[in-house]
């Protein structure tokens, strides 16, 4: 029946505005365990937000204690629209370039961007759910490589990234966060 057809495009209508406007509950693999990579910093600071506080961006972390690796997925909200009822290409690459910066901290040293390329293979429609894999291609004692590619949840690739990333010098580090980076690097045990 036409009318039962208009009821089921509203619900679905309702339900895509309420993912742009609000992240959903996403569910995680029991073995992923919450992390703080930029933990003793000031979150007050960060350009993107980790809590759900505005309808633009929102990132969590994980460790998975199955293996070790680094886990990350992204939400991408109505405030971080290019073209009609699509992730500006800006946002995908902030969230890429904190995530693959954040892989570093994870590993206990303190960096900053230097240089980043971000492939874009697909658009990505607003209200999305994104998973991020990244790894340490190389690392020195001075700067590090990290590549990620951002994937819509169990489906296609979104964008490829690849950075370098420069270590900080430890005197630029509050000490609370120094604490936090030599735990990581298994310091002081």
């Amino acid at each position: 029946m036409p009318g039962n057809r208009n009821c089921v495009g509203l619900r679905e209508k309702s339900t895509m505005n309420a993912m742009m406007d609000a992240p959903p509950h996403v569910e995680v693999p029991a073995s992923w365990k919450p992390v703080k990579p930029f933990e003793g910093m000031d979150s007050s600071s960060q350009f993107i937000p980790h809590a759900a506080t505005d309808d633009r961006l929102m990132l969590r972390y994980y460790q998975d204690d199955a293996d070790g690796s680094f886990k990350t997925w992204a939400w991408f909200g109505r405030g971080a629209e290019g073209a009609p009822g699509r992730v500006h290409g800006g946002s995908v690459s902030a969230i890429l370039d904190e995530v693959l910066g954040a892989c570093v901290w994870m590993g206990g040293m303190p960096v900053v961007t230097a240089t980043l390329t971000i492939r874009y293979r697909n658009p990505l429609p607003l209200g999305t759910v994104c998973d991020i894999e990244t790894r340490i291609e190389r690392r020195t004692s001075k700067r590090a490589i990290v590549k990620g590619v951002l994937k819509v949840r169990g489906g296609s690739v979104i964008a490829e990234a690849e950075g370098v990333y420069f270590r900080l010098p430890d005197s630029e580090i509050p000490p609370a966060a120094g604490a936090v980076l030599a735990r990581r690097r298994g310091e002081g045990r």
